[in-house]
């Protein structure tokens, strides 16, 4: 504790407008040779080539081995680069453990403008507030200007930056809301609806993931720039997503359903109206048939009057009658004609043999009627 009070004599600091001056001569200064990424760089001090460390702030990894270049994390090195571009002399000042395990300078940097280049990037919303040992100098001004950031919406705590947590969690509650819209004006094919259902699954399991991340702790600076706060807004975002998700599967299952009985119905109504209109259709056929056959035996002539019974006549007396005639003709030995009968006239059952039936209509001495 003396040290702080020894080291706050020394380096006098004020605050003007969120920005940290440095007044008094008790820093040492440096010129930056290289930026190594957001929170380190390379400077040459009394000579000799250190790497500096920013105090009480953690920007997300580029060129750590073991990890993946985080979420912002080449934009925090940019920004770094633009604070303290090389060849810039910078103003480091210390606290109580001025080297860390790796041997690197751990300090509060000022640019020649005289800001605390640690805050500048916290209030950029490019890094968190954090203490490794007894080095705390900084780290009201850093958590300062990362409230800053959070309530502006910046950078790690942005919406509109993919990688942020609030990002994706802000692109998974999208998704549902997109497919609550879809669910207001349903599609009328069931194969979408379908589909729409099982995008309400794959949210479902986005969000449950995003849910475990954020309960979790996840490593990384951008879920430990998340306060307890955060994370319960966040938590509370994806539990009302992923209950609407829920929601939205089992309606997009039963609009599928209601559009494919739908179709079933009107598919069987189109069979029978097709079955009814072939009978109408067969219907019409026969009734105009029936007018043209009623036409055509109205225009068809009269059939000529069937010819007056022949009454029989009386066979001779004392003769037989010829078997091929009715009335009777008399059995002759000789050819006969009309002329030689009486009566008639005859038709002819069997053989003409006197040939009366000179028009061959099977009535013999017709002219006799």
């Amino acid at each position: 504790m003396l040290g702080k009070m020894i080291a706050a004599v020394v380096a006098v600091t004020a605050t003007v407008a969120g920005v940290g001056l440095v007044t008094s001569g008790g820093s040492d200064q440096a010129v930056v040779t290289r930026i190594v990424d957001g929170d380190t760089f390379e400077a040459t001090l009394d000579g000799r080539s250190t790497t500096v460390r920013l105090l009480n702030i953690d920007t997300p990894e580029t060129v750590d081995p073991d990890s993946t270049v985080q979420c912002l994390g080449p934009e925090a090195a940019a920004r770094l680069a633009a604070l303290i571009p090389v060849g810039s002399t910078v103003d480091l000042s210390y606290d109580d453990e001025r080297v860390d395990g790796w041997g690197r300078t751990l300090a509060g940097v000022h640019d020649t403008g005289g800001r605390l280049v640690n805050a500048e990037l916290a209030r950029e919303g490019l890094g968190t507030a954090m203490v490794v040992g007894g080095n705390d100098r900084y780290l009201d001004e850093v958590t300062e200007a990362q409230e800053e950031a959070r309530a502006a919406g910046r950078g790690l705590y942005a919406t509109t930056v993919s990688c942020t947590v609030p990002a994706q969690v802000e692109r998974a509650r999208g998704t549902v809301a997109g497919l609550a819209q879809r669910a207001s004006s349903p599609s009328p094919d069931p194969a979408q609806l379908d589909a729409a259902g099982r995008e309400a699954v794959d949210a479902l399991t986005v969000l449950a993931g995003l849910d475990a991340d954020v309960r979790a702790h996840r490593a990384g600076v951008a879920w430990a720039v998340l306060s307890e706060l955060d994370r319960a807004r966040l938590t509370g975002v994806l539990d009302t997503a992923s209950d609407d998700a829920r929601t939205l599967q089992v309606r997009f299952a039963e609009q599928a359903s209601d559009v494919r009985e739908a179709q079933r119905l009107a598919a069987e109504q189109a069979e029978r109206d097709r079955v009814a209109r072939e009978e109408a259709a067969r219907a019409e056929a026969a009734a105009e048939q029936a007018a043209r056959d009623a036409a055509a035996e109205q225009r068809r002539p009269a059939a000529a009057p069937a010819p007056a019974p022949v009454a029989p006549a009386a066979a001779p007396a004392g003769g037989g009658c010829d078997s091929n005639y009715t009335p009777c003709v008399p059995l002759s030995a000789t050819d006969l004609d009309c002329g030689d009968l009486s009566g008639g006239p005859f038709r002819v059952v069997g053989t003409d043999r006197h040939r009366l039936d000179a028009d061959s209509d099977g009535i013999g001495c017709e002219s006799q009627g």
